[in-house]
């Protein structure tokens, strides 16, 4: 994953100088280092990279757009591999309201959402 890593932040500077900040492309290639950060176990560093994106995407895509809600579980995803669990739980609650109503109660997206909620909820004895 170190590999991919140095990867995805060539591609994230590269698209940043490109594209700018705040283009849907960039905001990709920042979930993607993240992503490649979090597999590495740098689950802090990751949380922050996952927070700038999410914040990124509700400004530039919507709160409702799916890259954003794919922002949110992801930094939810973050959260509780480090153990804060009530804080995934509260993340993965509004992520699967929000995604019922965008996508319904059926699609793909959707179920992951419950999943993930349901292992929050799960590691907190509930």
């Amino acid at each position: 994953y170190k590999e991919a890593e140095e990867l995805q932040r060539q591609c994230l500077e590269t698209t940043k100088a490109v594209l700018g900040e705040d283009h849907p492309d960039t905001l990709i290639s920042m979930n993607n280092l993240a992503s490649a950060v979090n597999k590495q176990g740098r689950y802090k560093e990751a949380e922050k990279l996952h927070h700038q994106c999410l914040e990124a995407r509700k400004t530039v895509l919507g709160e409702a757009h799916p890259d954003t809600l794919d922002s949110m579980n992801n930094l939810a995803v973050a959260v509780e591999q480090q153990g804060r669990y009530k804080e995934a739980e509260e993340l993965q609650r509004q992520c699967l309201e929000t995604t019922k109503a965008v996508l319904g109660e059926d699609h793909p997206d959707t179920l992951i959402s419950m999943n993930n909620l349901a292992s929050a909820v799960n590691k907190q004895g509930r």
